[in-house]
């Protein structure tokens, strides 16, 4: 057992960081000479004994050749896999190293590994030292044994991920790469230690025509992330204010200049505010973010800190009146009230100190920095800096007092998630090297994917501060309480085959009904197209052999996942059998793919390698002519006109299996569907008061407009039981696209000579849904075209056809708004299906089972 920690020296408040006036004066220290480990101590390292102080494991740690002091926490009552940074301050304490461990295991929650805990590990000794790296080093060197057992660290305030990784790979287990190893072995990474440190110093190209520097993998994450969570904001409550808004950012170091970089990439709006630790830039036509970055790397002013904004001003732009100096003896709290009450803006942006947003910085924002917009107009705080808030305590009121203002901010353990979940997603294997693009790409997704789940549970723009906190800890406790999900790190929907008996005919109906958008042939006969919508998958469609049954037929779907090795060593660890094959078809993703070859899933299906962003795979399909038709590999020709003429995008596909439980746990778990609900009813097989169908509706991961119906049949008796048997294995039953206008579609369809199921179109009043059914001879599957309720045939005449009062319609529809916040469903759209909807989809199929 490890010695009790002692902690004599008293801790130092957040008030009293905040109030510190920076020390630019170094103390003089005795250097001391590190010896480090010999290599068999390296291989037997031990962590000592934590003391557990609040619940959670706390090392301390007493520097023996300074007055540096720091500690490790980790989020747990006992020591176990943990994440999260190293910072060095000057008035680093044990309070605040537990406050932002505590924060870090809800940050972790919004990644793609919501199961590991939070850790924090904090030093209190002046950066400006010069003694401060040996002293970093010594306490790496005298906590190696936590580092290399538990805790996957990384750079923080006033520390860098290179520096620590050095010392982690000198001091810690032999064969020790870096300070994230220990996290990789939790989570079973495939990626080699030593292609991490190359992954996340990859450069992240900038876009054509965006002004900026380039910045490494790590550096980006953050402030990318930031103006991402921004910008869905800001599609939630005021898609307006995009590309208008006045951003104003307090600290211009990394996380600061990155988050300037990317508003200015995402199109969000303009700088026109930066402050650092030596004064503050205001210009209300525009800050140039890029020249600044770009002048304090090619030729910097060393008379300042080279991460500060000065160092990328000349004397002459500092001497102009947009730029104040800071006032000689001010406290960081004076200071940006200062800078406050100078700007004006739409959106504030901390990205310094922690505990800033005091009473007194609050009441600057309200009454100076916000104070030109009228008093319904939206106002924004997006953090980069850790636990903004003086103390937890104090944060309902911090919030009431942001609520009364009209102030909308999620927490900054939301906004400022990029890194978390880059490490995370580099740990497990779900980062690769070479797709810079696509890896910042996941981590955005990652948080974006967090704030969809939490808007779902508060609504949209009359959305309070305290309202997005609460809904944000009642979605990190459910994630973390869940676990591990999508596991084999599922990305979308890739590709959609369709074996059919009549490939010509199936062509045909995509080609007039489907609206598809490019058509490429392919020598075989297999075409491919592209369904309308920007997210759609791509679909070839291809012929059945001439003795093929119905289990021979149908539709097969083909997933990307992030790292495909990575999926196949999670199909191998669960038992799950597949092979591996070639794609060979041109123009669509990936080279191999995984096919299933078990029952599992509830269908066909495969996964492959997804792309880089930037080598898109629609570069190699090419548009159809419009000089003319345009004619397939098997003679069949495009005709120029549609038959639908507003086809949106893939709306939902269905299964009918016989275990729908067990195939909704295999798609939450290893694919990261979201269950949404659970319908049950009698579609009319079952006597009275019974039921004889059941679906769940689950949401697609990253998708909030898409969603899978899981059907099984509760008695024999059933249409679905009865599909299931004539298909003679689980399936996909059909694929629904949305349109504009199903009224006219339906009449488009059946005039030119397609066969429905219905000769009318089934209406749910409840939910809105309006949809009918070709049938399956006519794609090679069903085909569903279905109008969601803020489509335009929301008319008069549907109010007038149904014997329903329109105030008990009113009154049905409030109560499905409610069932669907209560349900959590993640987006309109996604959990509009109702008993009516699912009932008209059953009886529409009783001719075909007849039949």
């Amino acid at each position: 057992m490890a010695p009790t920690a002692s902690f004599a020296t008293p801790l130092y408040s957040s008030e009293r960081a905040l109030n510190a006036s920076p020390s630019l004066e170094p103390t003089t220290i005795k250097k001391a000479r590190i010896v480090p480990p010999s290599a068999t101590t390296a291989s037997l390292l031990i962590p000592p004994a934590p003391e557990i102080i609040d619940g959670r494991c706390v090392w301390h740690w007493q520097d023996k050749h300074t007055i540096a002091e720091g500690w490790i926490v980790i989020d747990a009552p006992q020591p176990t896999a943990a994440g999260g940074g190293l910072f060095l301050h000057e008035q680093a304490s044990l309070t605040e190293v537990r406050d932002v461990a505590c924060a870090m295991s809800t940050k972790l929650a919004v990644s793609s590994q919501p199961q590991i805990v939070g850790a924090k590990g904090g030093i209190r000794f002046s950066h400006r030292d010069p003694e401060a790296t040996h002293v970093l080093e010594r306490f790496i060197r005298d906590n190696a044994a936590v580092i290399s057992t538990y805790w996957g660290t990384g750079g923080d305030l006033n520390t860098s991920h290179s520096l620590i990784d050095e010392y982690a790979k000198k001091y810690c287990t032999q064969g020790t790469e870096t300070a994230l190893d220990a996290l990789s072995r939790a989570l079973q990474c495939p990626t080699s230690a030593k292609d991490v440190p190359r992954l996340l110093q990859e450069s992240v190209p900038t876009p054509a025509g965006v002004e900026g520097v380039e910045w490494s993998l790590e550096e980006y994450s953050v402030g990318y992330v930031m103006a991402v969570t921004l910008k869905r904001m800001l599609e939630k409550t005021d898609p307006a204010l995009i590309g208008r808004a006045r951003l104003v950012v307090q600290g211009f170091g990394c996380v600061g200049a990155t988050f300037a970089q990317a508003a200015q990439e995402l199109g969000l709006g303009r700088i026109v505010g930066i402050s650092s630790q030596y004064g503050f830039l205001c210009d209300n036509s525009g800050i140039d973010v890029a020249a600044i970055n770009k002048a304090r790397r090619s030729s910097p002013d060393t008379t300042v800190d080279p991460n500060s904004l000065e160092a990328g001003l000349t004397a002459q732009q500092r001497a102009l009146p947009t730029y104040t100096r800071r006032k000689t003896a001010s406290t960081d709290e004076d200071h940006l009230v200062s800078f406050l009450t100078s700007a004006r803006a739409d959106v504030f942006v901390p990205c310094a100190c922690r505990y800033i947003l005091t009473p007194k910085v609050t009441a600057a924002l309200v009454s100076h920095t916000f104070s030109d917009l009228c008093a319904n107009a939206q106002r924004y705080v997006v953090a980069g800096a850790n636990n903004v808030f003086p103390a937890t305590a104090q944060r309902s009121a911090c919030l009431a007092k942001l609520d009364e203002a009209g102030i909308t901010m999620m927490p900054e353990w939301v906004s400022n998630s990029g890194t978390a979940n880059l490490f995370m997603r580099t740990c497990s294997g779900l980062a690769l090297q070479g797709r810079p693009l696509g890896n910042l790409a996941a981590c955005a997704r990652d948080t974006t994917s967090f704030i969809d789940a939490v808007f779902s549970r508060v609504g949209g723009s009359s959305s309070t501060s305290t309202a997005l906190w609460h809904a944000c800890d009642e979605v990190a406790s459910a994630r973390r309480q869940a676990g591990a999900i999508n596991l084999l790190g599922v990305e979308r929907i890739s590709h959609l085959t369709l074996i059919s008996p009549d490939a010509k005919r199936s062509k045909e109906t995509f080609l007039r009904v489907g609206n598809v958008s490019e058509v490429v042939s392919v020598e075989g006969g297999a075409d491919l197209f592209r369904l309308p919508g920007i997210d759609d998958p791509t679909l070839s469609i291809e012929q059945a052999p001439a003795d093929a049954g119905p289990a021979d037929t149908g539709l097969h779907v083909r997933f990307a996942v992030a790292n495909l090795e990575k999926a196949r060593r999670v199909l191998a660890k669960q038992n799950v059998a597949f092979t591996e094959r070639p794609i060979t078809q041109k123009g669509q993703e990936g080279d191999f793919e995984l096919e299933l070859t078990g029952e599992q899933a509830g269908y066909p299906m495969s996964f492959c390698q997804s792309a880089e962003p930037s080598a898109s795979s629609s570069a190699s399909l090419s548009s159809p002519s419009a000089a003319g038709p345009t004619t397939l590999s098997n003679g069949l020709e495009l005709i120029s006109h549609a038959l639908v003429s507003e086809v949106k995008q893939l709306d939902h596909y269905t299964l009918i299996v016989p275990d729908a439980s067990a195939v909704r746990e295999f798609h939450e778990r290893m694919l990261g569907y979201t269950h949404l609900r659970t319908i049950t009813l009698n579609a009319g097989a079952a006597p009275e008061g019974e039921e004889d169908m059941l679906n769940h509706v689950m949401a697609l991961p990253f998708d909030t407009q898409r969603v899978l119906v899981i059907t099984e049949g509760l008695i024999p008796e059933s249409i679905f039981s009865k599909l299931l048997q004539k298909k003679r294995r689980p399936y996909v039953h059909h694929i629904a696209l949305q349109v504009g206008d199903v009224e006219a579609a339906f009449a488009g369809v059946r005039g030119a000579g397609w066969q429905t199921t219905s000769d009318k179109i089934s209406k749910d009043m409840l939910s809105g849904l309006r949809q009918f059914f070709l049938r399956e001879e006519e794609a090679g599957c069903f085909l569903e075209l279905i109008e969601r309720s803020d489509g335009p045939a929301e008319k008069q005449e549907e109010e007038a056809e149904a014997p329903v009062a329109v105030e008990a319609v009113e009154q049905a529809k409030a109560a499905v708004a409610k069932t669907q916040n209560d349900e959590s469903s993640n987006a309109k759209g996604q959990g509009e299906f109702r008993r009516g909807n699912m009932a008209s989809l059953a009886q529409s199929m009783e001719s075909y089972v007849k039949g």
